[in-house]
């Protein structure tokens, strides 16, 4: 038992410790928690800091090998240049020298053959051969001393017989290799090894050979070019030429008992030299470079500098490409430093900035505990009290600190604010209370405007009906003749029952809208025969009492799916509006199309056009405009209206243009 109570023990105390931890911060004052935050503020830059200033550090680092990886790849071509001079130079020298000479004096070079291979095994070479003037050899130097054979066409041959002593790269056959003659053929034959991230290849080995190559002319007494000498060294398994470089390069340090530095000898993508090895220790031959390096440098021709993987493990890496003596890329020089050192170095960092933030965090937070156990009550009772307001208590009062800071300021400005928030609430509920009123009253006003103006104009409509048709047969003197002074004034008295009819055609239909009646009894139609051609029936004699002409564009029959008579409304309001607007003895235009799944209507008019301003509200309720030439207003300012309201119902749109002085032009797009 006393066992357990020694573990339970701390937890308690830990946690009575959190709690009175989170109530002292809760509670401090205005400018003690600005501090707080201040120092907050300077522990979470410090923290940042320490990570850039880690990464910076580690970075220069990085930036700093890298750079002395590009030196050293120069180094390791300053060594190969140097050994393709010196191989050079002893070319050149021997191709001048009297044992030379008197091979090609004598006419039978091979009776000087033991004198020539001397030279060859004092000079270091692996294969040194004579030709003849035209490239075909006269002479080798070591076992089984093939000669006949042409290499007119050989870089090296072919510029020692023009007079040149060139040195280089040259990528030799096995065939070539095997007529050279020693070891050679066997030597360069490399089985690839499988190697992680390299590119796959279809070849499983390579007999070819790369070698260090230099020729030079030889020349008679009369200077005359009777030859070309030319000597080299193999590069594949020449584990001399590699640490030669490594030697020159990195000297011979090590890093957890591995070679701090290696450099590589590629033929194309396959190590053929290097001091790279293996888990087993042997030199990595036959293993290949990774994918990303063979399709920069072999493939782009490309230097490359990064962290590479070689082998089994990660480099900071240089890797260039090797060009023969025609500049064609046959191989790659790498040089790389072992990665592993430069990782340790930035974790060691990364641990020391990490160690260093969390010791400046632990001083920081406890300089805040300090601070954080003089907090006062007051923000407390602030806060527990404006989470009371927000429920609606605006008769609290906070009472005011006795100390003269800015925590009893802010008291004194809370309570204030309480009273001002009482008295604003009390206010608003009383204007809610008036409004609410006042909508309920003018809801009932509309109602009831509503149904008056639906009663008035249906009343009207039957009236104005039957007195329309009488009208309508005294004009046509059905009921006896008429004189022409009575015909003029039936005339008159039928065009304003007819416009008495249309206004109160306008105020049915805007009731519907209003009281959301305006129902549609939707069906397949044709819009020529069942809505236009109706409505220019009806409109024909207004049109002819003022000279217009009406011209039909129809491409019929068009066939939609609407409400027919709600349709005659939207191209009676249309066609009116050019009538009633239009030029006296001007051209009203109906088009008509169906085409890609809509339909569209235009209506065209001769007149003096609208304004930029007056199109914006011209499909507003109770819009009339003034004629120019005229101050008489006509209707009712609802036809648009309600032909916008009757379109969208349609799920189709209405568009105005005009040109000021010259036409209207009203579109109507419709769904098919």
């Amino acid at each position: 038992m006393k066992q357990n109570g020694t573990r339970v023990a701390p937890f308690l105390g830990e946690a009575v410790l959190s709690a009175r931890l989170g109530r002292l911060i809760l509670r401090t004052t205005l400018r003690r928690r600005i501090y707080l935050n201040f120092v907050l503020l300077i522990v979470i830059f410090g923290v940042l800091g320490s990570f850039l200033g880690a990464f910076l550090v580690n970075r220069t680092a990085v930036d700093e090998a890298q750079r002395s990886v590009r030196l050293n790849l120069r180094s390791a071509w300053g060594v190969i240049q140097g050994r393709l001079e010196e191989l050079r130079i002893l070319v050149a020298v021997l191709g001048t020298g009297k044992r030379v000479a008197v091979a090609y004096a004598a006419g039978d070079p091979a009776a000087y053959r033991a004198s020539l291979e001397a030279a060859r095994r004092q000079c270091g070479f692996d294969f040194l051969s004579l030709t003849d003037e035209h490239g075909r050899v006269i002479l080798r130097t070591v076992e089984p001393y093939h000669v006949g054979d042409d290499l007119s066409l050989d870089p090296f041959v072919s510029s020692a017989l023009k007079g040149s002593t060139p040195s280089g790269f040259l990528i030799l056959g096995a065939q070539r290799l095997r007529a050279e003659g020693g070891d050679l053929e066997e030597r360069a034959f490399v089985a690839f090894e499988p190697t992680t991230k390299a590119k796959p290849r279809a070849k499983t080995f390579e007999t070819a050979g790369m070698a260090l190559i230099a020729a030079a002319p030889v020349k008679d007494e009369k200077g005359n070019i009777v030859g070309a000498l030319y000597a080299g060294v193999l590069v594949n398994r020449n584990h001399s030429l590699v640490d030669r470089i490594r030697s020159a390069v990195f000297e011979e340090r090590l890093y957890n008992g591995k070679p701090l530095g290696t450099v590589t000898i590629f033929q194309w993508d396959v190590r053929v030299a290097t001091n790279v090895t293996l888990p087993n220790g042997n030199r990595a031959i036959g293993t290949r470079v990774s994918a990303d390096v063979y399709d920069k440098v072999l493939e782009n021709d490309i230097s490359w500098y990064d962290r590479a993987f070689v082998v089994d493990d990660w480099y900071l890496s240089a890797y260039d490409p090797i060009h023969d003596l025609e500049g064609k890329t046959i191989g790659i020089l790498y040089v790389g430093l072992l990665a592993r050192k430069y990782d340790d170095i930035r974790a060691a960092l990364w641990k020391l900035y990490a160690a260093l933030s969390v010791a400046a965090a632990i001083v920081v937070l406890a300089i805040g505990v300090l601070f954080a156990r003089r907090l006062s009550g007051s923000i407390s009772r602030l806060a527990e009290a404006a989470s009371l307001i927000a429920t609606g208590n605006y008769d609290l009062r906070v009472p005011e600190p006795r100390s003269q800071d800015e925590v009893r300021e802010l008291t004194q400005a809370f309570n204030a604010m309480a009273a001002s928030l009482k008295d604003r609430e009390e206010r608003l509920s009383q204007t809610n209370l008036d409004l609410e009123r006042t909508n309920e009253k003018l809801q009932r006003l509309n109602a009831n405007y509503m149904d008056m103006l639906g009663f008035i104009s249906h009343e009207l409509k039957n009236t104005l009906g039957v007195i329309y048709t009488s009208a309508k047969t005294l004009e046509k003197g059905l009921a006896g003749p008429l004189s022409e002074p009575q015909a003029t004034l039936v005339k008159g008295i039928s065009r304003s029952i007819q416009s008495a009819v249309s206004m109160t055609r306008n105020y049915l239909d805007l009731a519907r809208i209003e009281k959301a009646e305006l129902s549609m009894e939707s069906r397949p139609l044709d819009l020529v025969e069942e809505v236009i051609k109706p409505v220019l029936e009806e409109l024909s004699s207004a049109a002819s009492e003022k000279g217009m002409l009406v011209q039909e564009r129809l491409r019929g029959p068009i066939g939609l799916t609407g409400d027919p008579a709600l349709l005659r409304v939207v191209v009676r309001n249309l066609v009116h509006n050019a009538i009633q607007y239009g030029r006296r003895g001007g051209l009203i235009r109906l088009e008509a199309s169906k085409e890609n799944g809509k339909v569209q209507l235009e209506v065209w008019n001769e007149g003096e056009g609208l304004s930029p301003d007056q199109m914006g509200r011209l499909f507003e309720k109770f819009v009339r405009f003034h004629k120019e030439k005229t101050s008489e207003r006509r209707g009712t300012g609802l036809g648009l209206f309600i032909s916008k309201e009757i379109v969208g119902k349609h799920g189709g749109k209405i568009q105005v243009s005009s040109e000021q002085g010259k036409w209207t032009s009203f579109l109507v797009t419709l769904p098919a």
